[in-house]
């Protein structure tokens, strides 16, 4: 991917968060993965497994917001890519929100617009 592929991508600003989150997919399976990284229409996470873009599920997580302490965050969320990083010992998984509450998209805001 070229630069200016990569500038095009991330057209939100970032900012890290390294935390636990857990997948949902469907109503049975859930995972516990790794985040990365945060931005308002979306995020980073490892995993050990590898789900193929497209692929849709709910993302949970307890996101810190200062001075309130930590707020629940529940997303729907879409797979943009996945590839094994060795150096995080899993899959980096990008995901674009696609369905995410008022108050929990203002948290996440916060969160990365200080």
């Amino acid at each position: 991917m070229s630069a200016s592929e990569e500038a095009e991508r991330r057209t939100a600003e970032r900012k890290g968060l390294r935390t636990r989150a857990t997948l949902l997919l469907g109503q049975t399976q859930a995972f516990e993965v790794r985040t990365l990284d945060l931005a308002s229409g979306g995020m980073g996470i490892v995993a050990q497994a590898n789900p193929r873009p497209g692929t849709v599920m709910v993302i949970r997580f307890q996101l810190p917001i200062k001075p309130m302490g930590y707020v629940p965050i529940e997303a729907r969320a879409k797979v943009v890519h996945s590839v094994y990083s060795a150096s995080e010992q899993g899959f980096k998984i990008g995901l674009a929100f696609i369905e995410i509450r008022p108050d929990a998209a203002a948290a996440v805001l916060r969160y990365v617009q200080p």
